[in-house]
């Protein structure tokens, strides 16, 4: 019996070492070694949220809310907790940046004093990367409250996708109608 269990083991070995890896193998494969080497690589901290919330597909959101109802203080109200939900985060981000700033400005001054010179030099180029982060989401923040840049966009795929679902309805119910 002890044969056929170390056949079965180099056969499960020789299978796994012919397996073609998956996308999502390979995509965790290539982070943890981006991780292992130092590389900055976001982890859904920071500006990252707000890139993420900027993503997320409004036409679509605002085609399912036409569908739910299709009245103009509806969509109008869901456009105000849009901005609303996209302030909350630029907020959010504001405090955890500011929070970051400390912790590092913290470990510059301790380890400067204990000699870490290269150590030093690493958290300064963190330092710099995340002022110019802080300035992203202060151009975010302006973009917020003059309705322009990224936001905007949001909202014009929010509107636009309304509307499809408007179009929808009439095309559903009224246009496939026989006279």
């Amino acid at each position: 019996m002890g044969w056929f269990t170390r056949f079965k083991k180099k056969e499960a070995t020789a299978q796994a070492a012919t397996a073609v890896p998956s996308p999502e193998t390979t995509k965790q494969i290539s982070v943890d070694n981006s991780q292992l080497n130092g590389a900055s690589v976001h982890d859904q901290q920071g500006i990252f949220l707000i890139y993420a919330y900027l993503q997320q597909d409004f036409e679509n959101r605002g085609f399912n809310d036409a569908l739910i109802s299709p009245d103009e203080g509806y969509k109008n109200d869901n456009i105000r907790l849009i901005k609303y939900d996209l302030e909350i985060l630029v907020h959010q981000i504001k405090t955890y940046h500011e929070s970051l700033m400390k912790d590092i400005e913290f470990h510059i001054h301790s380890r400067g004093r204990a000699g870490l010179i290269d150590l030093v030099d690493e958290l300064k180029i963190k330092q710099t990367d995340l002022l110019a982060h802080m300035e992203k989401v202060n151009e975010f923040e302006q973009s917020l409250k003059s309705d322009a840049g990224f936001c905007e966009r949001a909202i014009l795929a929010y509107k636009r996708g309304f509307m499809k679902g408007m179009a929808s309805i009439t095309q559903t119910y009224l246009l496939s109608k026989k006279f």
